[in-house]
């Protein structure tokens, strides 16, 4: 992927003049790389450069890391705004530090963060302005006032659509279907509305030093407005973290009915995801929450 010139242009749009010394693709494919950079004045930044339909992407991302950012609350990697060239994006962030490792106190004072986030007080709707992606996975945000409505029709119900097309066998899609019918026994139709990072699963959540204390950073958003515990649910799918982030978020914030449906549907929605991205490995696991739910 040719890329200097979209980055030269973000560094000048974002007012850095200082030239590039050296630069190192860190990850990435053919249509997005993520590029080490060293300044001529010896700084770092990091680029991502995306193209082709993974441009709006990144656009997507650098608007969700300011709406996260806007709320004072969390540690949100600095950055400008994505620019736009010739089908490519380009997006500037800070070169973040990280550490070996978080300590209970780290992830409780992450906890008290993103709760004070969550608790943020928003309109009573639910969606975003735009749409975005989870992963490379249309997310369509379409607003609603009903939390159960938005999630059959633009979180469930839209995965279960794509996994019908994809022919997935019914042994997996008809389970979910009778969970969508039943959304309003696992779900509240009117949670308190929160500004969601919408992706926070173990990857997008690093432990890091800067400017000399340990912090924990959120990257790689798709955000939008929804019940707090949807951000819970993705952190605790693949892992999660200890016991001290738990207690520290739960004594801070309000919420606590039906929490152990909440959280299956919200991962319901995350490996149905993982199954149209990735195949049917994730098929029994998909089949298994549904299950579980549908038992309840």
């Amino acid at each position: 992927m040719p890329s200097e010139p979209i980055i030269q242009q973000a560094l000048e749009q974002a007012g850095i003049t200082q030239g590039i010394e050296r630069q190192r693709v860190i990850a990435g494919g053919a249509s997005q790389q993520i590029i080490d950079l060293t300044l001529s004045d010896g700084s770092g930044r990091v680029a991502k450069v995306a193209s082709g339909p993974d441009a709006d992407r990144l656009v997507a991302e650098a608007e969700g890391l300011s709406a996260l950012r806007a709320t004072g609350h969390l540690f949100v990697v600095d950055h400008e705004p994505a620019v736009v060239l010739d089908g490519q994006a380009c997006l500037i962030m800070e070169r973040l530090e990280p550490a070996e490792s978080a300590s209970d106190q780290d992830w409780g004072l992450y906890a008290e963060e993103l709760a004070a986030h969550h608790m943020s007080p928003h309109p009573e709707r639910y969606g975003w302005d735009r749409d975005n992606y989870i992963g490379a996975s249309e997310q369509p945000n379409t607003w609603s006032t009903d939390w159960v409505e938005f999630n059959a029709k633009y979180r469930l119900g839209f995965q279960l659509r794509l996994a019908k097309d994809g022919r997935v066998n019914a042994s997996i899609t008809d389970p979910v279907e009778r969970v969508i019918e039943r959304l309003d026994d696992f779900i509240p139709r009117h949670p308190r509305p929160a500004l969601l990072h919408g992706d926070l699963w173990s990857g997008n959540v690093l432990p890091t030093t800067h400017e000399g204390l340990a912090r924990i950073a959120v990257i790689d958003p798709a955000v939008y407005i929804g019940d707090a515990w949807a951000d819970i649910a993705m952190l605790t799918l693949f892992g999660g973290p200890p016991k001290a982030f738990h207690d520290a978020y739960e004594q801070r914030i309000e919420d606590h009915e039906q929490i152990p449906q909440r959280i299956l549907v919200y991962q319901l929605y995350h490996m149905l995801n993982h199954l149209n991205l990735f195949g049917g490995g994730y098929a029994s696991s998909v089949s298994g929450i549904a299950q579980r739910l549908l038992s309840m």
